[in-house]
């Protein structure tokens, strides 16, 4: 049996400085920004002189402050060969890598690299960073975070500090931990160890693993040698075993309270001292605040909300819809499947082995009704309605009017006459009284719904389509059907409040059969102009506003508006007053009706036409889901509570056409 000897000090220290080689993987290329997208960091692991090395690259494990703010691309690590700045360095939980690009200088040196980069002959990337906390994982234990199989030394706190592009790729196991086992005497490094031991004990060191992958065997794994034990009195032995275990009980403790353990570990706390700290810290932030002093108050999104706002954002930029302001971390979530983001979301709710699950197992689990997978599934599909019903492209919105009733009741609207005349008085004249009449119309809601549901198979076959199409398919059937009740009102001329159809000769609202022109425009803008009040002493005096045709009559309405002389004139000279002078709405809801009517509107601001009341005058549909019982996935039912009214006929004009 060979026996491998281990330096007596092995543990690496906090504020450990080093380096770490691997191939580049370009993501994208800017040439005109000379900007390369590369990743410089994974969890792959890698021997040290003290074991094996994982960079955790779990949120929060990673400080990319220093990168982002001060941190340059350089040559071969020669600091000073500077080739280029260091932006948008982020770590992406889901691959467990980091991101970064850098953008290369103009100066010779700089775009000698950066061709050779282009051209595929530079191939190696290596980071510099340093460790801030060490968490030692035993040998067939797990990490803290559930991941990770010991022996293996893990830095769950590190921050990056440089990127290079290097000639000739390290040997992470000769070069770069020879650099610091020479160079770092801190680290109880005895001058006189033999360096050809060393360099055997880091050959012989097993490799720590990864828990295994979902159907990835018993997880089990053999030493290729076995360690001496370090040299050494059993009080040292002792003494090492207890610091190991109190840098992972301080690391345990803080990580469930949210606090930093840097400063405990580096300050040597013990675990009592470091319970004190933490709860005094709790009572702090709990402690009420003097009402007297002035305090500024900021008042910031869970993480959970948080996590939903950007994962919603990120599957909607996934299907293909445009977001106005993706949230925080949308386009990490951007590139992460619908199983992706389920295995997230129970990992951050503590289920550690959810990875290894089968997607039947995974989803059922993930769809529990408080569940936070459930409810980016609803967010998304609640965006994806609110994006869709702002691009609807039904018009009765542009010249109709909106209203609100409380509740679902029918509401009478009064329309109150003019008042009389006021007579000349005699010197012995009395006042005679004046009695103002009104209209009465009724107003009245309903609701329309519809049930729609999205099946577990749907989940897991992965189809992202199904949470924005079918939101955005219901959306626009209930905007279709307020437009179709709208221009029915007109379309059918249905009888109306006042025993009369909307479109009568009583009402002086119909206009000589003909085509779109200057005859029948200015007809028809007479006989709004001499619309009497309901008493019939006063003359409203309104004009059209808008012209409102079926499909078939929009090139002639659009020809007649935009013309500059009168198309009916004799010749060119005679002006078209009308030119610009009527807002055309088109809809082919009305050729279901006739092809060659065509209707006039004046402005609802000036007199009553059309309302389209709401309960509360919310004109959102509202969506509601639910985990399906007697349905394997989600359920959802969209409705939306409204009402068509006519309230008053003045406003409307009517041409037969030809």
């Amino acid at each position: 049996m060979e026996v491998v000897t281990v330096p007596k000090t092995k543990k690496p220290k906090p504020g450990l400085q080093m380096k770490r080689t691997v191939d580049i993987a370009i993501r994208e290329i800017k040439d005109e920004e000379r900007r390369v997208r590369i990743s410089f960091s994974s969890e792959q692991p890698v021997r040290r002189w003290f074991g094996q090395e994982i960079l955790c690259h779990d949120a929060g494990s990673i400080d990319m402050t220093r990168i982002n703010t001060i941190g340059v691309a350089l040559w071969n690590h020669n600091k000073d060969v500077v080739i280029g700045r260091i932006e948008n360095a982020v770590c992406n939980d889901a691959e467990k890598k980091t991101y970064a690009d850098i953008i290369f200088d103009t100066d010779e040196e700089s775009e000698r690299i950066y061709q050779k980069v282009k051209s595929g002959t530079l191939k190696g990337v290596s980071v510099g960073y340093s460790v801030d906390v060490w968490e030692e994982v035993a040998p067939n234990k797990l990490s803290s975070n559930g991941r990770f199989v010991g022996p293996c030394e893990v830095a769950t706190r590190w921050s990056p500090y440089e990127i290079s592009i290097v000639s000739v790729p390290a040997d992470d196991s000769v070069g770069v931990g020879r650099d610091f086992f020479e160079s770092e005497s801190a680290y109880g490094r005895n001058d006189n160890t033999n360096m050809e031991d060393d360099e055997n004990m880091r050959r012989k060191r097993n490799s720590p693993m990864f828990a295994p992958d979902e159907g990835g065997g018993a997880g089990t794994h053999e030493q290729s040698a076995t360690r001496e034990q370090p040299q050494g009195s059993e009080d040292l032995q002792r003494a090492i075993q207890m610091e190991r275990q109190r840098v992972s009980d301080i690391t345990a403790l803080c990580r469930e309270f949210e606090v930093s353990p840097d400063e405990y570990v580096r300050e040597g706390f013990s675990m009592d001292q470091v319970r004190a700290k933490v709860l005094e810290s709790l009572k702090e932030q709990r402690t009420p605040k003097n009402a007297s002093r002035e305090i500024n108050i900021e008042v910031t999104k869970e993480e959970a909300d948080k996590v939903r706002e950007a994962a919603s954002d990120g599957l909607i930029l996934r299907a293909g819809m445009s977001v106005e302001k993706p949230a925080e971390g949308a386009r990490d979530f951007r590139g992460m499947t619908l199983r992706d983001i389920a295995i997230d979301c129970l990992q951050r709710s503590g289920v550690v082995n959810a990875h290894r699950w089968d997607s039947e197992r995974l989803f059922r689990e993930a769809l529990s009704p408080d569940g936070q997978f459930a409810s980016i599934m609803s967010n998304t599909v609640n965006k994806s309605m609110a994006t869709a019903y702002k691009a609807q492209n039904t018009t009765y919105q542009v010249w109709t009017k909106k209203g609100s009733n409380p509740d679902f009741k029918a509401a009478t609207v009064y329309q109150i006459s003019e008042a009389g005349d006021l007579e000349k008085m005699t010197q012995s004249g009395e006042f005679k009284m004046d009695e103002m009449s009104d209209n009465g119309v009724t107003k009245a809601l309903a609701t329309f719904g519809k049930k729609f549901g999205i099946s577990r198979q749907a989940f897991i076959n992965d189809d992202i389509g199904v949470l924005t199409k079918i939101p955005e398919a219901y959306v626009r059937a209930a905007g279709r059907g307020i437009n179709t009740l709208v221009y029915k009102m007109i379309g059918s001329n249905p009888t109306i409040y006042d025993g009369v159809t909307l479109f009568h000769a009583n009402h002086k609202n119909i206009g000589t059969p003909g085509t779109i022109g200057t005859a029948t425009v200015g007809e028809a803008r007479k006989l709004m102009r001499k619309q009497k009040n309901i008493r019939g002493k006063e003359t409203l005096n309104i004009a059209p506003k808008f012209l409102i045709t079926p499909a078939e009559k929009e090139t002639e309405a659009a020809q007649f508006l935009n013309s500059i002389a009168d198309p009916s004139g004799n010749n060119s000279g005679v002006a078209n007053v009308f030119r610009n002078s009527l807002n055309l709405v088109v809809d082919a809801e009305l050729d279901t009706y006739s092809i060659s009517a065509y209707y006039f509107a004046a402005d609802p601001g000036d007199i009553d036409t059309i309302e389209v009341t709401y309960l509360n005058g919310d004109d959102m549909p509202k969506l509601e889901s639910r985990i399906g019982f007697d349905f394997l996935g989600m359920e959802w039912r969209i409705y939306i509570d409204y009402g068509v009214n006519i309230l008053d006929y003045r406003g409307l004009s009517k041409n037969a056409g030809q």
